[in-house]
């Protein structure tokens, strides 16, 4: 529980430097941006992920926006908690490729960001699947020494059964 709110926290401050760094209104390049990461958060805001994400990505390959934003808002499109086909590694993906191809974007600290609460999420749940197995091996186990205690029962009471048939007679 306490990894999940601090999840959440991180996703709020990512959500809120995106938002900043991407509504500098200094050049008409950074209003074509605004507009874009804007659209993408209406999209998001109308659940229609699926829309959201075939615009970034046509962006992308079109190469009619600009790629460090498209990168970023298939991130986000991916990792999107109310989505129904979230992809958290596709997401990670998405960051990754961010700060690496393009090292001096304003993108690149919140894709960092990104890329920790995915990384810690990803952690969790592999620890969260190992604790499941590791419960099922137990409860087999215990499954096991069941059985094995009531075989020892029943033998302890076949011999005392035949100790006192010996003591009969």
């Amino acid at each position: 529980m306490k990894i999940c709110v601090r999840c959440a926290v991180l996703i709020a401050v990512v959500l809120i430097s995106a938002c900043s760094s991407t509504t500098d209104k200094s050049s008409p390049s950074a209003d074509k941006r605004a507009l874009a990461f804007e659209r993408t958060q209406a999209l998001l805001s109308q659940r229609q992920y699926e829309v959201a994400y075939n615009e970034s990505q046509r962006a992308l390959q079109d190469g009619t926006g600009d790629p460090d934003l498209a990168l970023y808002n298939l991130g986000m499109i991916s990792a999107h908690s109310a989505n129904p086909k979230k992809n958290y590694a596709r997401a990670l993906s998405y960051f990754r490729m961010l700060v690496k191809d393009y090292p001096n974007s304003q993108l690149v600290e919140p894709a960092k960001t990104w890329i920790q609460v995915l990384d810690e999420y990803h952690k969790v749940s592999e620890e969260k699947r190992l604790l499941a197995k590791e419960r099922e091996d137990l409860t087999a186990e215990k499954e096991k020494l069941k059985y094995a205690n009531e075989k020892s029962r029943q033998v302890d009471v076949e011999i005392e059964k035949r100790r006192r048939e010996t003591l009969r007679k």
